[in-house]
């Protein structure tokens, strides 16, 4: 049975807006009271919290919530699955000895996970996509320095960017040489290649962008290979859409937005980057 306390003692570690308990608690009543969905909400939450991490990496795949859990469930169960893991999130944070600082991101980010597509796109409840970054930060595999996030990937780092604010390129210097501190003292790792996959990346993004904006500097820290098709995350992380087709409709509301928009009404693809980070 999921507890109702839950509720309470987590919306109050992440400082959640409580508008959104009703949500949580009709859908914990849903859950318990269907042996289907309690069957179904129960697999996917070993698959997060108690799995090999791999196991989640295969849920990116996923996008419809009747698919990963059952049919007809309340589709709040995403933002509940991040609710309930807040107890391992705070003894995890322990276990690696965060300072307050690396404390307070994390349960920002979460926060973030938990309200944003309620409130930046008014969903009824988040994507899968959100609860499973939840979920990186609640296992304690990324962790943020300055400007820039660093998961755990193997014995490898991944650079995550943060949205929200310009790709200022002395932040990003700053951030990689601040890095090598916390990721010995978090992850205890010595020997590590860096990387990024990121549309921010992308080979294409020179045909659009000045070569010394924020995003074509970046792109000189990294030996690049171009990979898959970004369109999707283009939409996403600068339009705030999903599965649109009519590019026309796309908000022009910045520089980079209306230089994408018209790249892509030209009939133009753009692909993602992965990059291995040069030497400093």
């Amino acid at each position: 049975m999921i507890d109702n306390k839950v509720v309470e003692e987590a919306f109050e570690f992440y400082n959640i807006d409580e508008k959104y308990k009703k949500e949580c608690y009709k859908c914990i009543k849903e859950i318990n009271e269907n042996v289907n969905h309690k069957n179904a909400f129960d697999k996917v939450h070993k698959i997060l919290y108690y799995s090999d991490f791999s196991a989640i990496k295969e849920l990116w795949k996923v996008k419809d919530i009747n698919k990963l859990f059952t049919n007809g469930i309340n589709t709040f169960v995403t933002n509940l699955m991040i609710i309930v893991g807040y107890k391992f999130h705070k003894d995890n944070m322990k276990k690696h000895d965060f300072d307050e600082n690396q404390i307070r991101i994390h349960k920002q980010r979460v926060k973030e996970c938990f309200e944003n597509d309620l409130i930046n796109r008014g969903y009824k409840a988040i994507r899968i996509s959100q609860m499973l970054w939840a979920t990186y930060f609640i296992r304690v595999k990324i962790i943020e320095v300055g400007r820039l996030q660093y998961g755990l990937n193997g014995n490898d780092i991944k650079i995550h960017i943060p949205g929200g604010t310009k790709l200022n390129y002395n932040e990003v210097i700053n951030s990689l040489n601040k890095s090598k501190i916390y990721i010995n003292k978090y992850f205890k790792l010595h020997n590590y290649k860096y990387y990024c996959e990121s549309w921010l990346l992308s080979p294409n993004l020179k045909d659009i962008l000045d070569k010394d904006s924020n995003i074509m500097k970046f792109q000189t820290l990294f030996n690049i290979k171009e990979d898959k098709t970004g369109i999707d995350d283009i939409l996403n992380f600068v339009f705030n859409v999903n599965n649109i087709t009519d590019y026309n409709k796309l908000e022009d509301k910045t520089t980079l937005q209306r230089n994408l928009k018209k790249y892509l009404l030209q009939g133009n693809d753009i692909k993602i980057g992965i990059g291995e980070l040069k030497d400093l």
